[in-house]
């Protein structure tokens, strides 16, 4: 568990000066899910009395788009399928304070129009009607995944004596 969380950690504070670097809001390509097989954003859902806060995995197949939403900790939020050629979302999984009978066709139309922005280019999905409203940041690959910093131009910090 230990292991866990600092993985969790490290993770975090790699992906927090990604997003704090730039003071607008990064645009995606209206091209990047159609081309692209697999997409990772920061995900925020943020509801009047509550907000989920996690990694939205997104992988596309031929006929379908597949995705999830984790939180920091691993837990899984939400787990979809979305059928093209149907243009519908299924919703396969919900964390227990999500997977209530009149949530669900909410967040299944939520997650549809969140993908149809996000083939639009836009990164975000209000629903005007439950004030529930969904932002994506795209997690930007260096193809760098090993976690040494030998190549890290910044200066180290030492505390004084």
């Amino acid at each position: 568990m230990p292991r866990f969380l600092i993985f969790i950690s490290i993770l975090l504070l790699r992906l927090l000066p990604a997003s704090a670097q730039s003071g607008t809001q990064p645009s995606v390509d209206s091209t990047a899910i159609a081309d692209s097989s697999r997409l990772t954003f920061t995900a925020l859902i943020e509801t009047p009395k509550a907000s989920i806060s996690g990694i939205c995995l997104i992988v596309q197949d031929s006929d379908s788009i597949k995705g999830a939403i984790v939180n920091e900790f691993g837990i899984t939020a939400l787990d979809f399928v979305y059928a093209r050629k149907d243009d519908k979302v299924r919703l396969v999984s919900a964390a227990p304070m999500l997977d209530k009978w009149y949530m669900r066709p909410v967040i299944t139309a939520d997650i549809r129009m969140l993908l149809h922005a996000l083939r639009e280019g836009k990164l975000s999905y209000e629903d005007e009607k439950y004030h529930i409203k969904y932002t994506l940041s795209p997690i930007r690959d260096d193809g760098n995944n090993d976690n040494d910093n030998d190549n890290d131009d910044t200066e180290e910090s030492t505390l004084p004596d």
